[in-house]
């Protein structure tokens, strides 16, 4: 059943998005390791590669998120693009964080060809793909795909957090468009998923931002009487 609703999520979402979505990726992870240089990272991944025993995924990721963190991201898909000519499976963490790579670079095609190569490998992707993918539509202000892809993901059944809807109210409120942000968060105050301390600073601050002081108070106001507490 769970793998019906990927292939239908591939069938019904991906393609219409990219009809032409080919299958070529490429990855970086979560487990940074003590590099602070492209150089030192780049020749610890070729001494990876050259192991006679294949290193683990793991492995892979810690170089390749060490890039990630100083934001070297075209370095780490390149990177990507050699352990892949090797014949090396990439993981789910290793996709989900290229996805993220490509995102920050743009790359929003890129992306869904990483989404589309998750489903191929019959990985189930998560909310941190989703999640990412989400993010990535505001770097390029892409607000109405942004929702689109809210909407589909939301009516295929697959899940969203906290982290989802305070990526959407953050990137509308990056965006200058708080009163977007504003409509999700009343929104959200009336589904399971509510919103939190987190999300109301982000509209709180983006209508000071905007010179809405008073509207600013309202919604703290309102916050309080909801029993969210104010962080520090």
């Amino acid at each position: 059943m769970l793998m019906t609703r990927y292939t239908y999520f591939h069938s019904t979402f991906l393609l219409p998005f990219f009809p032409s979505l080919p299958f070529r990726l490429f990855s970086h992870s979560l487990f940074p390791l003590p590099l602070h240089n492209v150089d030192d990272a780049v020749a610890s991944f070729i001494t990876l590669l050259n192991k006679p025993n294949r290193p683990s995924q793991v492995e892979f990721g810690q170089i390749l998120g060490s890039l990630v963190k100083i934001k070297q991201y075209p370095t780490a898909v390149s990177l990507f693009a050699q352990m892949d000519f090797r014949g090396i499976t990439p993981s789910l963490i290793t996709l989900n964080i290229l996805i993220n790579c490509f995102c920050h670079l743009g790359r929003m095609d890129s992306a869904f060809s990483a989404l589309a190569k998750i489903i191929k490998l019959g990985h189930q992707f998560d909310v941190f793909t989703l999640t990412t993918l989400t993010k990535g539509f505001f770097i390029k202000d892409k607000v109405k795909e942004a929702l689109e892809f809210h909407d589909k993901v939301k009516s295929l059944g697959f899940p969203l957090n906290e982290i989802t809807y305070g990526t959407l109210i953050n990137g509308f409120c990056k965006i200058g468009q708080t009163r977007a942000a504003i409509k999700l968060l009343h929104w959200l105050e009336k589904q399971p998923i509510k919103p939190d301390v987190v999300m109301y600073n982000t509209v709180i601050d983006g209508l000071c931002k905007d010179g809405l002081v008073i509207e600013a108070k309202n919604l703290f106001s309102k916050m309080i009487a909801l029993g969210i507490s104010p962080n520090d």
